[in-house]
């Protein structure tokens, strides 16, 4: 009895893990930001502050999405956090990642 149980079960389980990371990936984004208006070939310059002046402290390819905003702004400056940068950069180049 157990046995067809288990069977019977089975596929229903392998089937709601594959189902249920699925949706997790799809909105792993959600909620952050993504980099626009930059060609595809360029990159989104993170500055060390509030302004083009400021030196480049990394950078983020065209199209990249999972930008989180530290909550620290300064006109149309955004402060960010992108892999292992920390820095500032335009809000004009970022759009929300709404949920699906």
């Amino acid at each position: 009895m157990i046995k067809k149980i288990l069977v019977l079960t089975s596929p229903l389980v392998l089937a709601g893990l594959i189902f249920a990371s699925q949706q997790a990936s799809a909105c792993a984004c959600c909620g952050t930001f993504k980099v626009v208006h930059v060609a595809s070939y360029d990159v989104l310059n993170i500055r060390s502050g509030p302004s083009v002046r400021y030196r480049k402290v990394g950078a983020i390819p065209a199209g990249t999405a999972c930008v989180i905003k530290t909550g620290r702004k300064h006109g149309k400056w955004h402060q960010v956090q992108y892999a292992e940068y920390m820095g500032w950069v335009n809000s004009h180049y970022l759009r929300f990642m709404s949920r699906p």
